[in-house]
């Protein structure tokens, strides 16, 4: 059964020299819902590292981790998309941060 969270606000934390995530992390977004609740992180990785598997806590935060090449398009998708979810399937501990479906050229002039 895959677990699907509505993400309602982001918080951004860049780390420089952490030791932690085995050398190789480098930021993590933490993810809130509805009432602030804390539904779990997204860990940042430095590309070309191998990515720590994603896992659920014992309280049901995620624990999801991206090579640092993905954080532009994340936090775009995070301040850009008026719904965006969280999806996790505890038994392949395969994970995506999904939005709903959008109208295609809503008008928005071209970058």
């Amino acid at each position: 059964m895959i677990v699907s969270q509505k993400i309602e606000s982001y918080s951004l934390q860049i780390l420089s020299n952490y030791a932690g995530g085995g050398g190789y992390q480098i930021g993590f977004v933490y993810l809130y819902g509805a009432n602030q609740k804390y539904l779990g992180h997204l860990g940042i990785i430095k590309n070309n590292q191998s990515l720590p598997q994603n896992k659920q806590d014992n309280q049901g935060a995620l624990n999801i981790y991206f090579h640092e090449a993905e954080l532009q398009s994340i936090l775009d998708t995070l301040r850009n998309e008026t719904f965006v979810s969280l999806e996790f399937n505890p038994s392949s501990k395969w994970a995506s941060i999904t939005t709903n479906k959008e109208t295609a050229g809503k008008g928005e002039l071209a970058a």
